[in-house]
């Protein structure tokens, strides 16, 4: 056996090996999504957005403070959020109003949800990117056994091999386009929400 054919076959092997290790993880990654998509419905019926309950709490809330009643401006501006993700900061917020570095800790706790934001679309995106690289390495790889069955006259191996080929395409083109429609839509809400968030701190500060 010479080098080449050697190397050839060693490739093949390879290949064939990454097969069922690439459909259980695409597999996972299809259930993944239907997590996040049901994950997603559920955050949607439950989005709401006030801008004007926003602004009113937040100037009740900036009166109070100057009023020093920490204690009610605190409750008011937990209240004011519209949303589950912007009534957590308000929340969060809320417990910073009495204290003399205000600007600093609302600015880093800013930025902590800017990272808490970032981290979920990040998810999202692996599942856009790697969904469909896993449903293609499912279509190639048995794409060699199946030329193989043809060129043998095996039918039978041939149909095997496309079934599979086909499906782990289709699963995986599932996975992405259901998580990129996701998180272009989380990716919208976010940044209203960021928005709604810095509002809230010049507001309040």
């Amino acid at each position: 056996m010479d080098l080449s054919t050697l190397i050839m076959e060693t490739m093949f092997t390879l290949s064939g090996a990454l097969l069922y290790p690439a459909i259980i993880l695409l597999l996972a990654f299809v259930v993944w999504t239907l997590t996040a998509l049901g994950q997603f419905i559920s955050e949607y019926s439950g989005r709401t957005r006030s801008l004007e309950r926003l602004r009113d709490g937040c100037r009740e809330t900036q009166a109070l403070v100057q009023a020093g009643s920490y204690g009610e401006a605190a409750e008011t501006l937990a209240a004011s959020g519209s949303n589950p993700l912007l009534r957590s900061f308000t929340g969060d917020l809320a417990k910073l109003l009495d204290d003399d570095r205000f600007s600093i800790e609302s600015e880093k706790l800013l930025q902590d949800y800017e990272i808490r934001i970032a981290a979920e679309l990040e998810r999202l995106k692996v599942l856009t990117r790697t969904a469909p690289m896993l449903g293609l390495m499912g279509t190639l790889i048995p794409l060699g056994p199946a030329l193989m069955g043809l060129s043998a006259g095996n039918v039978e191996t041939l149909a095997s091999n496309l079934v599979i080929a086909f499906s782990t395409t289709v699963l995986g083109l599932f996975a992405g386009g259901i998580a990129y429609a996701i998180m272009l839509t989380k990716r919208r809400w976010y940044l209203q929400d960021l928005s709604d968030m810095e509002y809230v701190v010049r507001m309040v500060g």
